[in-house]
């Protein structure tokens, strides 16, 4: 697995060894950032379900500020730290990202108590299984309802091709797209809604 774009272009991701992690294709995360790329540079990223840190740590590699990376397993942190240790010294002193957050945490649960200044660009792939049973509605008036993703911010979803993205008020679905098996859905946070 390699980041698809910007400074850390081509640079090998490793990924836990496991069946419980499906990292997103590269050619996924390709077209979902040439699709948000003039909303990513100097964006607040967070990376939800975070796994090896590979969406997050293709938001740094393609300009963005600082990216929050929120993960349950433990097993999976420690890659994830790994990965952004690798990649962010080489070429850029860490000071220059003294945002960068790994958090262990459940992800609903880290939600609903989140208190801080909202993101820029919010991106979840949850287990598919997890995102069919909890869809996609009460996550997206969590995210505003906590101010997680701040007014006019992005919220991408990935999802499998057969569900269906979910009108919220609040949100504009501003595109949702195949991509094989998979769906990737954006959202866009409209103001009023605070």
């Amino acid at each position: 697995m390699r980041i698809t774009g910007g400074q850390y272009c081509n640079r090998e991701i490793l990924v836990p060894k496991t069946d419980l992690i499906r990292p997103t294709q590269d050619r996924v995360r390709q077209a979902v950032f040439n699709i948000i790329q003039t909303e990513v540079a100097g964006c607040d990223f967070l990376d939800l379900f975070a796994g090896s840190g590979a969406v997050g740590l293709e938001a740094l590699s393609r300009g963005a500020a600082s990216a929050t990376f929120v993960e349950q397993s433990r097993k999976h942190l420690e890659v994830l730290r790994k990965n952004l240790g690798v990649l962010c010294k080489p070429n850029i002193p860490t000071s220059q990202h003294p945002n960068n957050q790994v958090i262990c945490s459940d992800v609903y649960r880290w939600l609903a108590t989140y208190v801080g200044p909202g993101f820029s660009v919010g991106f979840a792939d949850p287990p598919y299984r997890l995102g069919e049973e909890k869809g996609y509605a009460q996550v997206l008036a969590t995210l505003a309802e906590r101010n997680v993703i701040r007014t006019g911010g992005l919220f991408i979803a990935e999802m499998t091709a057969v569900q269906k993205a979910e009108e919220t008020p609040g949100w504009d679905l501003v595109r949702d797209r195949e991509y094989g098996k998979t769906r990737i859905c954006i959202w866009r946070r409209v103001t009023g809604t605070e």
